[in-house]
């Protein structure tokens, strides 16, 4: 999936979680971290072919593992308020999601993601739709239109609070 429908779709799952607004902005970062981490380890390489190598044979394998994610998910609950901050379990929940929501995305693909962490061989895909496909498009115009319809009053609203704030 592109970035546009980790982003759109974490974001609309987070509203409908009700997270508050640093918990959805979290969860609009957590839904690239994935492929973010994939490109930062292929960019260690010193020349541009070797990191090309390097991101074809890391992307989809470790950051794509669903217990990564759900375990950031578990220490927010987990771990003590005192100890997160003021809005640290928001955050800290928001980027779990939006990194499970990556990898169930990614699931509908073809290339699917790890069934375990260190294993590229057991693979979990339900191959509905491929990347940048008319179906992954169609995808994303059915969640920005539902998240639209069902979300789009608190949306702004958000957006005036980040902007007040000064993170817009």
């Amino acid at each position: 999936m592109k970035w546009i429908t980790h982003q759109a779709t974490a974001v609309a799952a987070a509203l409908a979680l009700h997270l508050p607004a640093a918990g959805v902005a979290a969860a609009c970062a957590g839904a690239v971290l994935p492929d973010v981490l994939d490109q930062r380890m292929a960019g260690l390489a010193p020349t541009r072919r070797g990191r090309q190598r390097i991101f074809n044979a890391v992307h989809r394998g470790i950051t794509h593992w669903f217990g990564w994610w759900l375990g950031l998910c578990v220490a927010a609950f987990v771990l003590p308020a005192a100890e997160l901050g003021p809005i640290g379990r928001d955050v800290l929940l928001g980027l779990g999601f939006g990194g499970l929501s990556h990898v169930a995305l990614d699931m509908l693909t073809p290339s699917g993601v790890p069934l375990t962490p260190f294993s590229r061989r057991n693979r979990v895909s339900f191959r509905l739709c491929s990347t940048g496909s008319l179906g992954e498009y169609c995808f994303l115009a059915c969640v920005v239109g539902l998240t639209w319809w069902f979300y789009g009053e608190d949306l702004l609203h958000m957006t005036r609070h980040l902007a007040r704030m000064k993170v817009l």
